[in-house]
């Protein structure tokens, strides 16, 4: 390319710094509306069965979307040939697959599920007709990297889910506040997308046209649609073996662990992908950018998975005293770990134009998970329950009390997820020509320090436990003493601190 010395890279990781830090903010707030309104929600008007009742039609709800998009908005980002002709048809063919979806989840749920459940999956599926309002818009702003209009109709929109779950389990909706709250965030989101960046479709449909954006389109979403299956399909799974009420305490173990760091890898993957795909001619700024996000990732997610897996017990009894859930937390807090680098990487693949690498790592995970779900919830957890219920408990291990029914499909995660994340490091490394111990080598050090940070909060709970201490005195010290420790160690071992953090989001500083 001939733009001047370093210039467009200076202007790429500003614009980087600054899609992070509006990201950043968005999910920050999301995140804390999603807890409050489970704080709220769970605590006073659903009780765990009810939890799982409406888990067992929620679980549903991203592969609906997906199928619906066709990666057809990823396609939209990742190219450079936009014009009316093949946007128009990108837009009509989503119309016409959320029409159909809609009609087919319509003639089929209530033939397959129960009424109330039914129910919800209809009245959801209205959001996939819906949605087209805002997807080409938002797929338009995030190529031109526009995070911060993106970010401010995401918090208001945000806003307006929480409270309108809040207001219909006040109003007595009960579980239909899982539907009804989604839908709200999702109207809000096609108006106030459509004011930051108005667009309207031409009455044009040439499918030649945009056949190179479909056949993308399919290889992406088929890829993100395996992904939402392998991370939702134990929801079912344990509904099937151990009922709504153990699918419920499950739930709550997920939301707790694998639900923020989903949300946190946001802040990091939503500008993942259009920015790997700017810089997919250059192989080192490439890499460069992959162990930048990496890093940043770690912090976030491992601060937060330490603090969890420490005061798991702590958590549980003062935020959610009625799910008894903290062994679940514990096993899953090892996935969150491992979650927080993979989630970074198929944006890296899709980017540089080889969706059909991060299909082969979604196949590999929606093939050994289910397996290791169903043999877990059959050899564990369905003996325990033959024998005893799904309560039942069969024997203690470093302080876990392992196979409690529910638990077998926390376990599974642990044995099944390390084989798709094996496949996915090779995949990216191959695609890089990069080796995986440079990798490591690279992410080991703010590793390192997260770990050293874990051990400190681990013997400030210790102390405090063993003096009796309130919980909420033992997860707060818990929480600051990793927070204190790893951030001492960054900013002494690697010269990583919130002022160079800060510059780096402006665009002042190389991102460490």
């Amino acid at each position: 390319m001939s733009d001047a010395p370093g210039s467009t890279h200076k202007r790429m990781k500003a614009s980087v710094s600054r899609g992070l830090a509006w990201i950043g903010l968005a999910s920050t707030l999301v995140a804390l509306l999603d807890l409050a309104a489970l704080l709220i929600i769970n605590n006073i008007w659903i009780s765990p069965g009810e939890y799982g009742l409406a888990t067992a039609v929620a679980w549903l709800f991203p592969i609906l979307d997906q199928a619906t998009d066709l990666g057809l908005s990823a396609a939209v980002i990742q190219r450079d040939d936009h014009d009316d002709t093949k946007i128009s048809t990108v837009f009509w063919m989503n119309v016409a697959m959320g029409v159909a979806l809609f009609g087919l989840m319509a003639a089929i749920a209530p033939l397959v599920a129960r009424p109330i459940v039914a129910a919800m999956a209809i009245v959801y599926g209205t959001k996939l007709i819906w949605q087209n309002v805002y997807f080409i818009p938002v797929a338009l702003m995030k190529r031109e990297l526009r995070y911060k209009e993106l970010s401010v109709v995401r918090i208001v929109a945000n806003v307006g889910e929480f409270a309108g779950k809040i207001g219909f389990a006040w109003a007595g909706f009960g579980v239909w506040c899982f539907v009804l709250g989604p839908l709200a965030r999702v109207l809000i989101t096609g108006i106030g997308v459509q004011i930051c960046h108005p667009w309207r479709p031409k009455m044009l449909f040439k499918l030649a046209a945009a056949k190179d954006y479909l056949m993308f389109g399919i290889k992406t979403s088929g890829s993100q649609i395996l992904f939402y299956f392998y991370t939702n399909i134990h929801f079912p799974i344990v509904g099937h073996f151990f009922g709504d009420h153990a699918l419920g305490l499950y739930r709550m173990a997920t939301e707790i662990v694998l639900e923020p760091v989903r949300i946190i890898s946001n802040v990091v993957v939503d500008i993942a992908f259009p920015t790997f795909a700017r810089l997919r001619h250059s192989r080192e700024r490439l890499i460069e950018q992959l162990v930048s996000f990496t890093n940043l990732n770690l912090i976030t997610v491992m601060s937060y998975s330490i603090v969890v897996f420490v005061a798991a017990d702590q958590v549980v009894t003062v935020l959610f005293p009625d799910y008894p859930c903290a062994d679940a937390i514990r096993i899953l807090g090892f996935v969150a770990v491992l979650r927080s680098i993979s989630l970074v990487i198929p944006p890296l693949l899709d980017g540089i134009g080889h969706p059909n690498r991060t299909f082969v790592y979604t196949l590999t995970a929606s093939i050994a998970l289910p397996i290791t779900f169903f043999a877990g919830s059959i050899l564990l957890g369905g003996g325990l329950q033959a024998l005893g219920g799904w309560g039942a408990t069969s024997h203690a291990v470093w302080g876990l009390d392992l196979m409690t029914g529910y638990l077998s499909a926390a376990v599974a995660w642990g044995i099944g997820y390390p084989i798709a994340f094996v496949i996915l490091i090779w995949l990216a490394m191959y695609s890089l020509d990069w080796k995986t111990m440079a990798y490591f080598r690279k992410v080991s050090g703010v590793a390192g320090c997260l770990v050293a940070g874990g051990v400190a909060g681990a013997v400030v709970h210790f102390v405090l436990d063993r003096a009796g201490a309130l919980d909420w005195v033992i997860l707060l010290s818990t929480s600051a003493a990793v927070a204190l420790a790893t951030g001492l160690l960054l900013a002494y071992a690697l010269g990583m601190t919130p002022a160079s953090a800060a510059r780096a989001m402006k665009g002042e500083g190389e991102a460490s």
